[in-house]
């Protein structure tokens, strides 16, 4: 396990330098990612996929699941980005 938690810590710290607008992009990248290898998993059919398939598509799966937790809560973390319109009625 500890191999995992300097996996979190590498990514907590990535996270933490990256700008907002760039974390917000990381994070529709990864939602992007984990999308493919869902699909890519649910493609291999029984019989006709190896089990390094399966344990590529899984891995990839976890690890983009995982990145974007903590990309999303260092996101929370934030102060948020407030943009006020003044309009006139005269």
């Amino acid at each position: 396990m500890s191999g995992l938690g300097q996996i979190i810590g590498e990514i907590q710290r990535d996270a933490a330098a990256l700008p907002t607008a760039a974390l917000r992009d990381e994070i529709e990248i990864n939602l992007k990612v984990q999308d493919a290898a869902i699909r890519q998993f649910y493609a291999i059919r029984p019989g006709a996929g190896t089990a390094a398939d399966l344990f590529i598509a899984t891995d990839t799966i976890i690890v983009s699941v995982l990145t974007t937790a903590l990309y999303v809560a260092e996101l929370a973390t934030r102060p948020v980005d407030v943009t006020t319109i003044v309009t006139s009625l005269n």
